[in-house]
């Protein structure tokens, strides 16, 4: 063995499975908060300030990963700041996904509980809130809508170097998948909808819950 394959071995031995992020963008993380009221849950929204990024569009609290930051810590500190409430009064319930936000960087969800919050939030980042039963939300089909994401090229973009027989080099397109949540208090869509169309469908498909339902049937 020689000392290449050695020095390879040994850094490459154990490492996990990891994955990047497509931009320089630093990695965020987001809540799917969840309230207690009357017996039944609800999920709680955001819809951002008028006045910063993607004003007015419906939102759960999260942001920016920093220096050192878990993104666990990063989805309770931005909710703790965007909803005024103590970070010991955000419970994190569990991991959801990993995926790649609009922006190309990856985004880590969570679902998390929130204990003696009285619909308070910051004005400098969030209009207003509101809330929509879980139970509505689990019997509420979105519609769903494709689009396709496509490589536009820069015009400094080296195409000789990656032509095939003198013919362009055939990017494919990406179809991405779109869901539009129509409620009383507005649209949810975008990447806020598709966080809240997989953990709905994470709770709807588990065996936990379905037994549960069904419970609920046969006491009826």
């Amino acid at each position: 063995m020689n000392r290449q394959e050695k020095d390879i071995r040994e850094i490459i031995s154990g490492r996990k499975m990891n994955r990047f992020s497509l931009n320089k963008r630093r990695d965020s993380a987001v809540l799917i908060p969840l309230v207690e009221k009357d017996g039944r849950l609800d999920v709680l929204f955001e819809v951002r300030n008028q006045k910063i990024r993607q004003g007015g569009e419906v939102c759960f609290p999260g942001g920016r990963i920093e220096e050192g930051e878990s993104a666990r810590h990063t989805a309770v500190r931005e909710t703790s700041e965007e909803l005024l409430l103590p970070e010991d009064k955000v419970e994190v319930l569990g991991p959801m996904y990993s995926s790649t936000g609009p922006g190309g960087a990856e985004v880590r969800s969570y679902v998390g509980l929130l204990h003696d919050y009285h619909d308070t939030f910051r004005l400098s980042e969030v209009d207003h809130i509101f809330r929509l039963p879980l139970q509505w939300l689990l019997d509420y089909s979105p519609e769903i809508h494709e689009a396709d994401m496509v490589i536009s090229p820069r015009s400094d973009f080296p195409f000789d170097l990656i032509e095939k027989n003198g013919q362009p080099y055939p990017f494919q397109k990406i179809t991405r998948n779109y869901y539009f949540f129509k409620t009383e208090f507005g649209v949810i869509w975008g990447f806020t909808a598709e966080l809240l169309y997989q953990f709905l469908e994470t709770v709807r498909t588990s065996s936990l819950w379905g037994e549960r339902l069904e419970k609920t049937r046969e006491d009826r």
